[in-house]
């Protein structure tokens, strides 16, 4: 978690020195990255940086939550996340598609969190509690609608519903997405077709 000093920017500000860092963090890894240049190329001084944040693995930890917060907030801005339920989620394809497109990098900040040792734990820990205010949302949502089983715990249902959505991101990670390009209109068919089959295997195990 970021020091007050840092929640006290600008929320443009924050978002700069963020998006500075999961820069440098692709580009040089963890290892390699180097705080002076995250401050650099924010534009504020290397100094400041450590009364943000403690130390570059409390900043690594903050964007991988901070990233996966962007990109909900990105698609609730486009389909509404609070009106929609689990299966909803899942059919709406294009905007998901076009968040990827326009945040290449988040993306693949995202990906690359599972291939840093010794920050896999508390980076997915920080992901997952993004997540869930979410998959909370949709489960209860379900719920009212009546198109999930009302017979299983929401805590249950929303970590079988998150399992699978994270399964298949990283599924269409290997197959469709290189970060180089835009995703072609052939890939967007093959994630369709995909989530379809997807769903009805979801209805079953969750639907009612």
């Amino acid at each position: 978690m970021p020091k007050k000093t840092f929640l006290r920017l600008r929320d443009e500000k924050q978002e700069s020195i963020i998006r500075a860092a999961i820069h440098e963090f692709i580009e040089n890894g963890f290892a390699r990255a180097k705080i002076a240049d995250i401050a650099q190329n924010a534009g504020v001084a290397k100094g400041s940086m450590y009364q943000y944040f403690e130390d570059k693995e409390e900043l690594y930890v903050y964007c991988a939550e901070w990233g996966l917060e962007t990109f909900m907030k990105k698609l609730d801005e486009r389909v509404n996340i609070a009106d929609m339920d689990v299966f909803e989620y899942f059919e709406d394809n294009v905007s998901k598609t076009e968040i990827i497109n326009e945040e290449h990098e988040i993306i693949l900040f995202l990906q690359n969190v599972t291939r840093e040792p010794g920050l896999i734990v508390p980076s997915m820990k920080a992901m997952n509690n993004a997540a869930n205010l979410y998959g909370k949302k949709l489960i209860q949502n379900s719920k009212k609608k009546g198109v999930v089983r009302t017979d299983i715990d929401d805590e249950l249902l929303m970590d079988y519903f998150l399992a699978v959505a994270e399964r298949f991101k990283m599924r269409w990670m290997d197959r469709y997405i290189d970060f180089t390009t835009e995703i072609t209109e052939e890939q967007t068919r093959a994630m369709k077709s995909e989530m379809a089959q997807m769903l009805q295997l979801l209805k079953r195990g969750m639907g009612c």
